[in-house]
């Protein structure tokens, strides 16, 4: 299946530039460009509605968290995974209307939130890009939108994330020769792919930067861009944040890590959740339908 340049996102196509001195992106014209050339942007939601929200939030969730283990040294993974089907300041905060229209600029198509993810802490996460779990055909059209709930402090473990990084290859299994049997061996197959990024960030020497954010400031990153979470060195501070994936319509939505040569099984479609409605959402391109 060819595809031309018009079925790129908006924001990775040549003429980014261009598009922003004619006006193309709207009153988002900065964060074009800091997505083109750097695979980020960032904006600022604060205001006494997200403030609501985010002590919503926090007063929903922590309840759910064994912050008390945690601080004496509990090694957990203290996140919940969708927490917008319960608590609906989690729901408002991914379907924030500036940032659907923002998305909307950006990428030249609808965006729907499929995943949110709710953090106290510092994730402590290797530095990853999230194309290997989640995807699109054509190829990058998801993004990651990370949320402050709190001011973050540099001993919280904060996010890093690696400027020009979304420009590298994107991987699958099936780039990296990897067949089911390696993936259903590995408990955590993301740490398949951790060599080959650690290998990539050397040879183009892409140097980390820490992301510190007032409460309301909102980082969204391409979706091959490398993030991680920094170690935490105070366990007496908490990192509360939200992080909302996106994808957008009429796309393929894939699972890259468990995407396999023909022969062992193809690519693996996907059929995410669209927390605006709840619904199944199938994908197309091209006349190729994924049936809901």
């Amino acid at each position: 299946m060819g595809l031309d340049l018009a079925s790129r996102p908006w924001i990775d196509r040549p003429d980014v530039a261009g598009r922003v001195a004619a006006g193309a992106f709207g009153p988002y014209g900065q964060q074009a460009l800091q997505m083109a050339e750097q695979g980020f942007c960032l904006l600022d939601l604060a205001d006494d509605s997200f403030h609501e929200r985010a002590s919503a939030i926090r007063a929903s969730l922590e309840p759910q968290f064994d912050l008390d283990g945690w601080r004496k040294g509990t090694t957990v993974d203290l996140r919940l995974q969708d927490s917008w089907k319960k608590c609906e300041a989690v729901r408002e905060l991914a379907l924030h209307a500036v940032v659907l229209e923002l998305l909307r600029h950006l990428y030249g198509r609808d965006p729907f939130c499929f995943q949110t993810l709710n953090f106290p802490v510092g994730s402590q996460q290797h530095f990853h890009s999230d194309a290997v779990h989640f995807h699109s055909y054509p190829h990058g059209f998801m993004c990651g939108v990370w949320m402050a709930l709190e001011d973050i402090e540099a001993d919280a473990g904060p996010l890093v994330y690696y400027p020009g990084s979304h420009r590298l290859p994107y991987r699958s299994a099936e780039t990296e020769g990897l067949s089911p049997e390696d993936v259903a061996a590995e408990p955590h197959p993301q740490r398949l792919f951790e060599p080959i990024w650690r290998q990539e960030l050397q040879q183009h020497g892409l140097q980390p930067e820490t992301y510190l954010p007032r409460q309301g400031e909102v980082l969204i990153w391409h979706a091959n861009l490398l993030h991680g979470g920094l170690p935490v060195n105070n366990r007496e501070r908490t990192r509360w944040s939200q992080v909302n994936h996106f994808f957008f319509a009429d796309c393929l939505y894939t699972t890259p890590m468990h995407s396999f040569e023909f022969s062992a099984g193809g690519a693996c479609f996907r059929q995410p959740q669209d927390v605006a409605t709840g619904k199944l959402r199938g994908g197309r391109v091209q006349g190729i339908m994924v049936p809901h």
